[in-house]
């Protein structure tokens, strides 16, 4: 019997889509070519996540006529966006090749086919804020065929604290996977909570592939040339952000090349910051590679600068436990890094802070854990 991958894929974030690539290429290692099917489902009722506002079949032409003149507007070259989000649908089709059936809706899932079992994530496939949009999150995987082998790999709950609201329902659907593991130490905090047993913290998927696995897979050119600045924002970019870019890129003598998870707002961007709307998943990777240091706000903009020993300024909402700064601290704490994480307010309220990097001791620590987080997958399969 095959083994299924549930996790999140449609969209155009380039976290989500190269966890879920790693992941699969993994899996496929251990089980298999054939071995492996990654289940192919909408992410919300209009899948307006990955096929977009501007060319979404699932929206009427008047509509589609009416997002492009707002997003002519509101974003800088719109019509570059929808050339990334082509080539992310390339990338998804050739590389994490999900299955022909697309589930249009989470009950859909209880025809299934049986499977030996079905591995849960990574990413944030357990965040109490995301994933909603069907009224549940759907990779609590209560639709699932009853009786379904269900294991998590890497899960993450995204935030340090579970709302009152949504701890029993959490609590009764963890209680039917066979194994967990979690992301990050907060996550398996909460499993403890909840369940009474501390789960294994293993590598996010894009971390279980080194330095030399991933340069394997890049595409051979069109990265930025010389010394730069990689920046990749999960956030919408503000005007502030431009700005305290504009102090990184000055304090460093270096020009910054801007990426984000959606469009870029239409901003006035200075001479030495130039947005990077087009680059597909595995460009993205490029530019991290080839960098001279990473400011990014986001937790596998963290990751990738990891596994290619680049510099970083990781920026987080550190008074807020609901938001991204437990994953990138949980990180930094693992590795010893010291100021790993600086504070997003502060940064735009006129901060520069200095890039930091894996200490030398960290390296032989990653491998460690990723071997260690390789035998816990294995150990996942049946």
């Amino acid at each position: 019997m095959k083994t299924a991958l549930y996790t999140i894929f449609r969209c155009t974030n380039y976290g989500a889509v190269l966890q879920a690539y790693a992941l699969a290429r993994t899996l496929r290692g251990v089980c298999g070519p054939d071995g492996l099917d990654v289940v192919n489902h909408r992410m919300d009722p209009r899948d307006t996540h990955l096929l977009g506002k501007l060319s979404n079949p699932n929206t009427p032409w008047f509509q589609r006529w009416r997002n492009r003149r707002k997003a002519a507007r509101r974003y800088i070259h719109p019509e570059l966006f929808e050339v990334r989000r082509r080539r992310t649908i390339q990338f998804i089709d050739g590389q994490i090749r999900p299955t022909d059936r697309l589930y249009r809706d989470p009950a859909e899932l209880r025809g299934l086919p049986r499977y030996a079992t079905v591995v849960v994530g990574s990413d944030q496939v357990w965040n109490p804020g995301l994933n909603h949009d069907f009224g549940f999150n759907p990779y609590l995987c209560t639709t699932l065929p009853e009786g379904q082998d269900r294991v998590a790999y890497a899960a993450s709950f995204g935030v340090a604290e579970m709302p009152l609201a949504e701890e029993d329902r959490c609590r009764k659907a963890l209680a039917r996977f066979r194994a967990i593991t979690v992301r990050e130490e907060s996550g398996a905090d909460l499993c403890e909570r909840l369940l009474g047993d501390r789960p294994a913290v293993a590598l996010d998927p894009t971390l279980l592939l080194d330095a030399d696995a991933w340069r394997v897979a890049l595409p051979p050119a069109g990265s930025p040339s010389g010394g730069y600045i990689a920046a990749y924002w999960v956030r919408p970019v503000s005007p502030a952000d431009v700005s305290a870019l504009s102090r990184v890129s000055r304090s460093l003598a270096l020009p910054v090349c801007l990426l984000s998870a959606g469009p870029l707002p239409c901003l006035d961007m200075p001479p030495e910051i130039a947005p990077y709307i087009e680059a597909a998943p595995l460009d993205f990777v490029r530019t991290i590679s080839g960098a001279s240091c990473v400011v990014t706000d986001s937790f596998h903009g963290l990751q990738f600068s990891a596994v290619f020993g680049r510099p970083f300024i990781a920026l987080g909402n550190l008074a807020d436990p609901r938001s991204n700064a437990s994953r990138l601290v949980d990180f930094c704490t693992r590795y010893g890094i010291e100021g790993g994480v600086c504070d997003i307010d502060e940064f735009r309220r006129g901060g520069v802070p200095r890039p930091v990097a894996l200490p030398s001791s960290a390296a032989g620590a990653l491998a460690a854990d990723r071997a260690r987080s390789m035998g816990l997958l294995k150990g996942l399969l049946p």
